[in-house]
């Protein structure tokens, strides 16, 4: 389910965007510690309009608001408040989209050519599963590339993160051939860290979530460990990543 914003858009595109299906390398930290951070996440833009306006399933824990009411809410906008809310729309679908029992991921990697070098292997999978995954049910896209799948979502009392705020979190981190390279989940206890020293994926994901919920981030090269990987493993060089991820809460707020 892509969702990608262009640079200029109207108002009725806008709203044909937020009624469809679809909604920040290179220093590294060990895998048992938190990813270490690599940029800022992009901020949304415009949307490209959807051929057909289509049905919009909020979650329930979310307030309800009507194609009309959200064109005319968003009238008057600049047009970059009218693109972060057409993403905060297509977020609220994606909090009423329900995965049920869908796997993390089912993908086969293929085998490496005898002349395919490590960085250039990993990139061809990571550019395939994301190819793939991004069609998968309950699968979205933001402008960065960061995919990603609520499996537990939270109502809006519940805060998000600022950048940089304290989180508490439980996470398990796979390769595409489903090793898993890092958990705290298999150590026993929750890791608490600064939401801005992660890497790109994360940063990007975490002040999206809310307290309470739980996300499975399909995470690609550039946003996670990139072209290095971790020297001498376990994260090889552009390699795809997926994480578990579940925002247990926010330290300094308790």
């Amino acid at each position: 389910m892509p969702f990608r914003l262009a640079a200029t858009v109207s108002i009725a595109a806008l709203v044909l965007a937020a009624c469809g299906e679809r909604p920040a390398p290179d220093e590294t930290a060990p895998a048992d510690e938190a990813p270490a951070v690599q940029q800022e996440a992009d901020v949304p833009q415009a949307a490209e309009p959807e051929a057909e306006e289509e049905a919009v399933t909020l979650s329930p824990l979310e307030p309800e608001e009507s194609a009309e009411a959200f064109r005319a809410r968003v009238e008057g906008m600049s047009e970059d408040d009218q693109a972060r809310e057409v993403f905060l729309r297509e977020l609220r679908t994606a909090r009423g989209c329900e995965p049920g029992d869908a796997p993390l991921h089912s993908f086969e990697p293929r085998e490496r050519g005898e002349d395919e070098d490590s960085a250039d292997y990993n990139a061809a999978l990571a550019e395939a599963f994301l190819q793939e995954n991004v069609e998968q049910p309950c699968v979205y896209e933001t402008p960065s590339g960061l995919q990603y799948r609520i499996e537990r979502a939270a109502g809006p009392d519940n805060p998000s993160p600022v950048r940089g705020e304290y989180v508490r979190v439980h996470y398990a981190g796979q390769l595409l051939d489903g090793t898993e390279f890092d958990s705290s989940y298999a150590r026993g206890e929750p890791a608490e860290f600064p939401s801005d020293r992660l890497i790109a994926g994360w940063v990007e994901a975490l002040p999206l979530m809310r307290a309470g919920e739980k996300w499975t981030l399909y995470i690609a090269p550039e946003l996670g460990y990139g072209e290095r990987g971790t020297p001498g493993g376990p994260i090889p060089p552009n390699a795809a990543l997926i994480f578990e991820l579940e925002l247990l809460g926010l330290p300094e707020r308790e």
